[in-house]
């Protein structure tokens, strides 16, 4: 077959060979370490091999002596398995452990193999996790694993934790404003309870940043060594216009030239709509490929997929065959995939940033760090030398900076305000931060949850704030759900909310895209892509129980998602009871829930400004909060091709890439505005006419 070649060197070049316009050539040495010790079993075997089990005895007196401990683990140590255990295993009649993970795929993975190591039943019993809308642990449970953002939610009830004996800070280094929020809070804790011990780790961490916070606890600081073999990197000649045909020529050299080996492919890139593209374009070619190559096996990864997905990642690819995994930044220190060996790094992320001077939150692709361009290099040298090319020149990498921006000064700080607040704490611009955020975006913070009628005129949490504290979700979508209880509209509101926290609501297979989009079009409604998501979930819930996997294959819709929607509703409709609010339907006015969304995200109104043509990719609007943006509607709205385009809509998310789109789109009437928001849009100036 021919391999696309986008003539600007992204060519695999064997390190013999590294000048010219292909990868050039730059090696990373990392040494290796060795386990010891005798077996009882298989499992037990493998434990002992981990580099971090030499250092066993070290590390449960270091957690036994001290009220904190900070280790650095290289990847591949064992930290994040072994660690707990070792604090329970020393300790097993007191010790009940929290342990956080930033994303829940990695909290339900590590569960599951400390379940299996440590042989004490069921998962959910002795161990278990908890991520947001799903719940495995008993009042059994001792080591808990767990999102970051769970913990704090038990901190609301809870301040000091004093549930857990040990409080596990895993993959610190990443530094999400739910992780920055736990710093400070167990700082608290511990000074109330002398008895709580706290563990800090990282793969890569600022071990002076984290030194200088806990210093009134003498923090103890361990190094840990992994199990590093040499990886080489390549770089590209030249900068790459297309990360994606670049990553998939990379895929393809790799796979034709390493025919003696079958190690897996590992490829990072920016999101679910980068992962799927590039799927469809790997399975296209692997058809083609000449009958003696081995076969290709593409694995995609990334947070929005159902578990049972995610799972396949981790099994091993049969005989014969090569697994490709197509993964987000989840996979450079979350989770850790056997078998890699080949790193393909676009060098890019995906994240949300907040514009202060607009008032308004971005999801936009950026340039990933040196320490983290680093930690994707790592994944290929866990288990035999490897290989990591860079889709972007060596001079490109000097230029990165040395480390990611942390989430707590770079997203808007609206739900930590809230739950700060919700602790009692009011002075939130004193709360002890590992590093303070931008107080302009705690201000910001502060005047946005009192437009939503979260504080009072005083700065004091309101009686709605504290309803909006106790939801799981947004404080804009906690608006829209409890406006909704008003309008007796909750179970409409309860559909939508659920529906837009799961992603992959719809497909296309690349072979019945046309039926596919006929389907898609049966359901839409003019009103918004919310009143759209509303009608999926009707539809969904008016089939029999046994019928609900066929509907969802005659109408492309994602089956497995369609049941985690009703597991969220589910789980949001008992919040909603613990309240003691209403729970009515307006069906089939669907005025009451567009205001209860108007109610919630009335800051983020858009008017229309052009109207070239009737729709589509020329009508374009501008943001009426803060500084105005010029904006389009997404092309995957149901409103993009709208005829006429509505004057007024009311919008979830704004994305940058080439163009400001706005999505999950809905129509509104403008009188609603000053009738929902009346202290934000003052009647005097409230709209344009």
């Amino acid at each position: 077959m021919t391999i696309p070649n986008d003539g600007n060197g992204v060519q695999r070049k064997r390190p013999m060979h590294a000048s010219g316009s292909g990868f050039k050539h730059h090696k990373k040495h990392q040494h290796r370490t060795n386990g010891a010790g005798p077996a009882v079993s298989e499992l037990q075997r493998t434990r002992q091999r981990l580099p971090i089990y030499a250092h066993r005895s070290k590390i449960i007196e270091a957690v036994n002596g001290n009220q904190v401990v900070i280790l650095v683990g290289e990847t591949g140590s064992g930290k994040t398995t072994q660690i707990p255990q070792y604090i329970w295993e020393s300790d097993r009649a007191h010790a009940r452990v929290a342990i956080t993970q930033p994303r829940r795929v990695a909290a339900i993975t590590v569960a599951q193999r400390v379940c299996e190591e440590s042989n004490r039943g069921p998962l959910g019993d002795s161990v278990g996790y908890c991520v947001r809308f799903d719940d495995t642990t008993s009042k059994n449970t001792r080591l808990k694993f767990m999102t970051d953002g769970m913990l704090v939610r038990e901190a609301l009830l809870s301040p000091t934790l004093k549930r857990y004996s040990v409080i596990v800070l895993d993959e610190a280094h990443e530094r999400t404003l739910q992780t920055d929020i736990l710093f400070g809070i167990v700082k608290r804790a511990m000074r109330k309870r002398k008895d709580l011990k706290v563990v800090v780790m990282s793969a890569t961490l600022d071990v002076a940043l984290f030194r200088r916070f806990f210093e009134d606890f003498k923090p103890s600081v361990m190094q840990i060594p992994g199990r590093m073999f040499q990886v080489d990197v390549f770089y590209t000649a030249k900068t790459q216009p297309d990360y994606l045909d670049s990553a998939l020529v990379a895929v393809l050299q790799i796979h034709l030239d390493e025919k003696t080996s079958n190690g897996s492919i590992l490829v990072f890139l920016t999101g679910q709509e980068d992962i799927e593209t590039l799927e469809t374009l790997l399975e296209e070619y692997a058809r083609s490929l000449p009958a003696d190559t081995q076969k290709l096996m593409v694995c995609p990864i990334f947070a929005a997929m159902p578990r049972e997905q995610q799972m396949k990642v981790f099994e091993p690819a049969p005989a014969g065959v090569r697994k490709v995994i197509l993964a987000t930044n989840i996979a450079e220190t979350s989770i850790t995939i056997n078998g890699v060996r080949y790193v393909v790094d676009t060098g890019l992320v995906k994240q949300r940033s907040f514009v202060a001077s607009s008032g308004m939150e971005m999801l936009q692709t950026e340039s990933v760090s040196k320490a983290q361009a680093w930690q994707r290099t790592g994944r290929a040298g866990r288990e035999a030398p490897g290989i990591c090319y860079r889709l972007f020149p060596e001079e490109t990498f000097e230029q990165l900076p040395e480390r990611a921006i942390p989430d707590i000064q770079r997203v808007s700080l609206e739900v930590v305000v809230l739950q700060l607040k919700c602790m009692g704490i009011d002075d939130v611009l004193g709360f002890d931060f590992i590093e303070k955020p931008l107080k302009t975006s705690l201000i910001k913070a502060l005047e946005k949850l009192y437009a939503l009628g979260a504080l009072d005129n005083k700065g004091k949490l309101t009686t709605r704030g504290r309803q909006m504290a106790g939801l799981p979700v947004e404080p804009m979508y906690a608006v829209m759900l409890l406006k909704a209880t008003e309008l007796g509209c909750a179970e409409e509101a309860l559909s939508v909310v659920a529906m837009l926290s799961v992603e992959s609501i719809f497909y296309s297979p690349r072979d019945k895209k046309a039926e596919a989009a006929q389907s898609r079009a049966r359901v839409v409604a003019f009103e918004g892509d919310q009143i759209t998501l509303l009608n999926v979930f009707n539809g969904y819930m008016q089939c029999g129980a046994k019928q609900r996997n066929k509907w969802c294959r005659d109408h492309y819709i994602n089956h497995r998602a369609m049941t985690r929607v009703e597991s969220v509703r589910l789980q949001l409709k008992g919040y909603l009871e613990k309240l003691e609010l209403p729970i009515d339907s307006s069906f089939p006015d669907i005025d009451p829930l567009r205001k209860s969304i108007v109610a919630g995200f009335f800051l983020n109104t858009a008017m229309r400004s052009v109207a070239e043509g009737l729709g589509g990719s020329k009508t374009a609007y501008k943001t009426m909060c803060g500084r105005s943006e010029i904006v389009k509607v997404h092309p995957s709205s149901s409103l993009f091709m709208r005829n006429p385009p509505p004057k007024w809509v009311v919008y979830n998310e704004l994305v940058f890439t080439s163009k400001h789109y706005i999505r999950s789109v809905v129509v509104i009437e403008k009188e609603w505005l000053v009738e929902l928001a009346p202290t934000f849009f003052a009647k005097k100036n409230s709209v344009e006419k």
